[in-house]
């Protein structure tokens, strides 16, 4: 049995950009991509493009830990690392505005480690 794809309007599925990769936002959308490991793995996330900004990142295939750096916090904290450990880790992150920067706000969290480096 497969899996179907659902895509709704304003959500579009990004690649994942591999090891050392960037995540490249959409000016207008909405955000899902499904991340693969090969072995201990890095990704940089920056800022949302605009206010609202949803982007959800489902470890889907783990061949070894994944280290997200976000250029902007992701919550009240300050922690702006994400490790993905496990497949099926799922973290939903909303932008937000503070003291007149956008940043992100975590709005889900299902096995994502924070920290702060």
């Amino acid at each position: 049995m497969g899996f179907k794809t659902v895509r709704l309007p304003g959500i579009v599925e990004i690649s994942d950009p591999g090891d050392a990769g960037t995540f490249l936002l959409p000016d207008h959308h909405h955000v899902v991509c499904h991340l693969t490991s090969g072995g201990a793995e890095t990704r940089t996330l920056g800022a949302p493009v605009f206010f609202g900004q949803q982007v959800t990142l489902t470890f889907s295939v783990d061949g070894g830990d994944i280290t997200l750096t976000a250029a902007a916090t992701v919550n009240q904290t300050g922690n702006n690392t994400l490790i993905f450990a496990d497949a099926g880790d799922e973290v939903t992150l909303r932008g937000a505005i503070k003291a007149g920067a956008l940043l992100w706000r975590s709005v889900s969290n299902d096995g994502v480690a924070l920290s702060t480096v």
